[in-house]
This record gives C-alpha cells, structure tokens and sequence, in this order.
C-alpha cells in the first residue's frame, strides 16, 4: 500500500511541474513565435482550463496520497510531513488563485482589448494591466513550481537507501 502511495505521489508531483515545464519553457513560446499574438492568445486560453485542470488533479493526488501516508505511518519526520502537506497546500492555492481569478481577469482585458483601438489611451491603460497580471501569473506559476521541485528534492532526500 505504502508503494502504491509513495508512487501516486511522485507521479502527480513530478507530473505537475513537468507539465508547467513543458508550457512555460517550450509550448507557450513556441505558440507565441509561431502565431500571431491574437491567434496564440487564443491557442493559450483554450489551453489554460485543462493546464489547470491538471495542476488541481495532481494536487489533490499529492495531497490525498501524503496524508494517507502519514496515516498509515510513514518514516519521516513530523517536520517533514509538516513541510510537505503545507507545501502542497500552498501550490493548490496559488494554483486555484491563478486558474480562478488571474485567468478569467486576463481573459477579460484580452477580450476588451479586442474592442478598442490599438493606439489609443484606452488600449495602452488595458495592456498595462494585462501585463500586470500577466506577470503575477507567472510569478504565481514560478512559485508553485519552486515548491515542487523543493517538494521531489525533499522526497528524493528522505527515500534515499
């Protein structure tokens, strides 16, 4: 049972950041390069429901499968199992923050500034605050990917033979 755990764990946590990786790093740019920015925007907000969908999927699996093997008697410290579970509470908030609120605020402007002219004051007021939020979006990524790679660094170190 405990194998079973452990393996549930690893793989929705190594998933979930592999998969902010894989967008961040390699599709995201590549989408942006290759279309142009109306099309890539929306390519990125088709993809953010299901990018999101996968972080709070693999977070509930972390979580669940950390506190049955806390349950179930682990080895680990009390420290340890504190670091983690909070750890992985921390990366389901700010993955719900991002995939909740700062997705559908972006969604929005990026709707609005379709609608008004380009060089307008307007449009320059929107495209600031999409950039703001743009960046707190990433921001709010980088963090929960920190986390994690913390989170596998921490469970390499404690399964160590």
């Amino acid at each position: 049972m405990q194998t079973t755990l452990k393996f549930l764990y690893s793989l929705s946590l190594t998933f979930w950041i592999g998969s902010i990786f894989f967008f961040s790093m390699i599709a995201a740019p590549s989408i942006f390069k290759t279309l142009s920015r109306e099309h890539a925007g929306n390519v990125v907000s088709d993809i953010f429901p299901k990018y999101y969908l996968v972080s709070y999927v693999c977070g509930a699996v972390a979580l669940i499968s950390s506190i049955l093997l806390i349950y179930f008697g682990n080895h680990f410290s009390h420290l340890t199992n504190i670091i983690k579970l909070t750890a992985l509470v921390v990366m389901i908030g700010l993955a719900v923050y991002a995939g909740e609120i700062v997705t559908p605020q972006t969604h929005t402007l990026r709707t609005e500034m379709r609608t008004v002219q380009e060089d307008s004051l307007k449009y320059l007021e929107i495209r600031k605050e999409f950039g703001h939020l743009h960046r707190k979006s990433a921001i709010l990524n980088s963090a929960i990917f920190i986390f994690g790679v913390a989170l596998v660094l921490l469970s390499a170190y404690t399964n160590r033979e």
